[in-house]
């Protein structure tokens, strides 16, 4: 496991204590969704690690004065949707005054662990804090790159390109908004997808680990805004979509995810990386697999029949959810979907007027293998033609990290021309998780 280590500036720091009875508190918070551990020293002596989230007692002014802490902050990145690494360190006293506070932020590798070392020098008396606290910027690290394997990273099917049934897949599989992403269309469809996540350009440094997975709502931080466009020989498409996540449920899991948490954070506070590594895999496998999660997404498009962007025209709009249910949390899972597509003319379609897709997936993951075997069945309520349907088995296989290749083989909606074979290859835009700048 990759570990970078930063020494935070100025050093030391200056902590202000207002009278000589004052009894002192050191807490660390750990922002981002991120895990993190601690251990405090004085003169070589542990006098405090593990979870310090609540102001925990180091100390009075006649101990500490003078006298300078080292506080080592580990944090582990499991967070799928960015590596930036927030904490916010406070010292308070026995009012709760707050004497000292600094949040500093830097990019662990990936998968990896950033390791914050700071000094703070107990002072009485009255200091220029404000001096340094004005003009002193903090730390701020690009750090290199580490292996990439949460959530597979396989980014998710823009819905623009789903709009119009282009995709190896018609129904999203179950993945979170991964920030910036590229898809790429099989051999003689030229077009592809760019998608943002608005909620991770920023910092959260009260955003814990234990929000992550006990939020059943995630609607902000598994909100996606995607633009995609397809072109072929006589005609050129455009279509913006946006998704999220209404609902998801861990179950019985969150207790496990709690223990994996502590044990994650004893481990960081001792160092003892080589233990973080495991219990990381075994959290990550549980985060990125809820037992149930309801997602939503709408999209909208425009083609020219001309191959010009200036003659584009608004034909097509949907909105869908999907309901994901991974009954034991395991490599098995089911899919249900509902959607509502209002189609103007369109080539690659002959069903005009306005659609409703009522669908059905299975997927089975085998390692770098995914599975998967879907029914969509499509009625036409304009013209009460219920007889489409689409039946693909879909293929998708890591090649390497962040690089995957799908395949899918079937019969589309269309009464003619109507049998699916596509390949497509699916890679991030970049590789690394987007960036909180």
């Amino acid at each position: 496991m990759e570990v970078k280590k930063y020494d935070l500036e100025p050093i030391p720091r200056n902590v202000d204590v207002k009278t000589p009875e004052d009894e002192i508190f050191l807490s660390v918070k750990i922002g981002n969704g991120q895990i993190g551990g601690n251990k405090v020293s004085l003169e070589g002596e542990v006098i405090a690690k593990g979870n310090l989230n609540e102001p925990t007692y180091i100390g009075d002014v006649d101990t500490l004065s003078e006298k300078v802490l080292t506080v080592e902050t580990n944090v582990l990145d499991v967070n799928g949707f960015t590596n930036r690494c927030v904490i916010t360190t406070s010292f308070v006293n026995h009012h709760n005054e707050e004497l000292f506070s600094k949040i500093d932020k830097s990019d662990a590798p990936e998968n990896g662990v950033v390791s914050f070392n700071g000094k703070y020098r107990i002072k009485y008396g009255l200091l220029l804090l404000l001096f340094f606290a004005l003009f002193n910027p903090g730390i701020f690290a690009q750090v290199g790159e580490g292996p990439l394997e949460f959530s597979h990273l396989e980014t998710p099917t823009s819905p623009g390109l789903i709009l119009f049934d282009q995709t190896p897949s018609a129904i999203e599989k179950p993945t979170t908004p991964q920030g910036l992403g590229l898809s790429l269309l099989g051999i003689g469809q030229n077009g592809g997808a760019l998608e943002v996540a608005p909620y991770w350009l920023v910092d959260h440094p009260n955003l814990t680990a234990e929000d992550m997975y006990t939020n059943r709502t995630p609607f902000l931080s598994h909100l996606g805004v995607s633009v995609a466009t397809i072109n072929s020989d006589t005609l050129s498409c455009i279509s913006g979509g946006i998704r999220t996540r209404l609902y998801q449920s861990y179950g019985k899991n969150v207790g496990r995810l709690e223990q994996l948490k502590n044990r994650i954070i004893d481990a960081l506070s001792e160092g003892a990386f080589d233990r973080v590594d495991s219990l990381r895999r075994a959290y990550v496998e549980i985060t990125e697999r809820p037992v149930v999660n309801i997602d939503l997404a709408a999209a909208v498009g425009a083609t020219s029949q001309t191959n010009s962007y200036g003659e584009l025209e608004i034909n097509r709009w949907a909105v869908w959810a999907s309901c994901n249910v991974r009954p034991q949390g395991d490599d098995f899972y089911l899919t249900l979907l509902a959607r509502y597509v209002h189609n103007g003319t369109f080539e690659e379609t002959n069903a005009q007027g306005d659609l409703a897709d009522l669908g059905t997936r299975l997927n089975y993951d085998i390692a770098k293998f995914t599975l998967s075997l879907e029914y969509v069945h499509r009625l036409n309520l304009t013209y009460e033609v219920f007889d489409h349907y689409r039946l693909a088995a879909i293929a998708s296989y890591k090649l390497f990290d962040n690089v995957f290749v799908t395949a899918t083989f079937g019969k589309n909606f269309e009464a003619v021309n109507d049998i699916i074979a596509l390949a497509g290859v699916n890679f991030g835009f970049s590789h690394k998780k987007i960036k909180a700048f």
